[in-house]
């Protein structure tokens, strides 16, 4: 009867030829699905980004109300909501009486423009004609918005990133209200013998996002303000006349102070501060902060230091797993 049973195991542990192809079928298929559907993770991602900031405040109005997460979810959403419907109002009334102004000084620095390009100068024994060039890029952006189908003009831009946002808003909700019940769920998945490890480690990653989040929500505020503070002064001094710029001047002026401030974040603030609590090294924090910004925007920029202290923590738990030096207390001290 042993001898029976053997040839029965083996043909349950090996994979049929239509098996393997099925397999392949439903990766290649979850793959593709993952990058088709690359918008709605990204806004679940902003989602999840808002929410683990947010989820303590609800954990502290759960305790004073006795239990009541739903009504300490809605009490933190609405104020959020209303915070954010502030800013957006504060900032659209705020543009909307200075846009007479900065119309006339973009206008006055257009025409600047023209006429410095239409001025042909030397370089290298070559005389150049700046002409030429605007006349070319100007034809290949009139080409590229033309080809451009209809629902990606300025209306179809607007209604899509609302939708997005409403998204967003939504997912930000449920993600509040049951997030803590995602480890519970999780670590219930992992046989008996590793939920102690699992607990450690989901313990250990909880310790870097929330650090990280945090840095960098004090970065953004310092970076906030500083643009803020720098442009508001630029453009005071220039309209008392104690900058002698023409408004072309005044515009690159500004801009220039923009990237100096952003290479001040990426080259010092963020890779010093976060290098540090994370216990990453900062050369290693800019070279990913600058590939992040350049494949996958400033999202990419938020996640990818703490993406790299999770893999760091994650190989550390492989490695003394496979060599057997993980202490038993550790991993149940989570």
């Amino acid at each position: 009867m042993a001898e029976a049973k053997r040839p029965l195991t083996r043909m349950k542990k090996s994979m049929s030829p239509l098996q393997g192809f099925l397999f392949f079928l439903v990766t290649v298929g979850g793959i593709v699905l993952l990058i088709y559907t690359a918008p709605v993770w990204r806004a679940l991602l902003v989602a999840g980004i808002l929410a683990y900031l947010l989820i303590p405040l609800v954990d502290r109005l759960e305790q004073r109300w006795g239990g009541r997460r739903a009504l300490a979810t809605a009490m933190v959403y609405i104020l959020i909501v209303l915070i954010i419907l502030s800013l957006l109002s504060a900032a659209g009334a705020l543009i909307w009486g200075q846009v007479p102004q900065w119309g006339q000084e973009l206008a006055d620095a257009l025409r600047e423009l023209t006429r410095w390009m239409e001025r042909p100068f030397v370089f290298l024994g070559f005389t150049l004609h700046p002409e030429v060039l605007f006349g070319y890029i100007q034809r290949s952006t009139s080409n590229a918005v033309t080809a451009l189908p209809l629902g990606s003009g300025w209306l179809g831009s607007i209604a899509e990133n609302l939708l997005w946002s409403l998204v967003v808003l939504v997912s930000l909700f449920y993600l509040m209200r049951d997030g803590p019940k995602i480890p519970a769920v999780i670590i219930a998945w992992l046989p008996p013998k590793y939920q102690a490890d699992g607990r450690f480690l989901l313990d250990e990653l909880d310790t870097i996002w929330r650090v990280s989040l945090r840095v960098q929500v004090i970065i953004f505020a310092i970076i906030g303000v500083l643009l803020l503070t720098s442009t508001a002064l630029i453009v005071w001094l220039f309209r008392r006349g104690w900058l002698p710029l023409s408004p072309l001047g005044l515009i690159v002026l500004i801009i220039l102070v923009y990237a100096a401030i952003q290479q001040i974040d990426n080259l010092w603030l963020r890779p010093q501060y976060m290098g540090h609590a994370l216990k990453l090294h900062p050369g290693i924090v800019v070279v990913a902060l600058i590939s992040a910004l350049a494949l996958t925007g400033i999202l990419g920029a938020i996640i990818v230091v703490p993406v790299l202290a999770s893999l760091k923590v994650l190989a550390l738990y492989a490695y003394n797993k496979l060599w057997g030096e993980l202490p038993e207390e550790e991993t149940g001290s989570g």
